[in-house]
């Protein structure tokens, strides 16, 4: 199950996925996730990723997973918020993210909505005062 949001004037897509993510399911995913990074035309942008419930991915699903990431990473995402409850989801993702971005430093895990929120509420503000920034601060 998946669910994309895009909220434009707060700069921000929450993207939502849970349960098993089989190729078709991923595909899908892949295809309105792209479309919401391409709304900002190349411009910093934020990412909420509420992994809770995502199941471990199979290797076609985190191919097309990663290929993603790589998209949001090359064009304009300047944070992106993990949450999940699951250790080894969490550490797939993270793993297939810093694959597709060696030198991660936009990636923030998080141990809670709430936190995840908190972390993009900071980055928003740094990022609609046209500071630069990094998910180290």
């Amino acid at each position: 199950m998946f669910e994309v949001t895009n909220d434009v004037s707060r700069r921000t897509i929450t993207a939502r996925m849970s349960g098993f993510m089989r190729p078709n399911e991923m595909k899908e995913y892949v295809a309105v996730y792209k479309k919401a990074t391409d709304s900002y035309g190349g411009g910093r942008h934020l990412v909420l990723a509420d992994m809770r419930g995502l199941r471990p991915l199979e290797p076609e699903s985190a191919k097309l997973f990663s290929e993603i990431v790589d998209h949001g990473r090359k064009n304009g995402c300047a944070m992106c918020a993990h949450v999940s409850d699951s250790t080894i989801a969490r550490l797939q993702t993270a793993r297939v993210a810093s694959e597709a971005s060696p030198n991660d430093d936009i990636t923030v895990d998080c141990v809670s909505l709430e936190e995840a929120q908190n972390q993009l509420a900071k980055a928003r503000v740094r990022l609609l005062n046209g500071e630069g920034f990094s998910a180290a601060r």
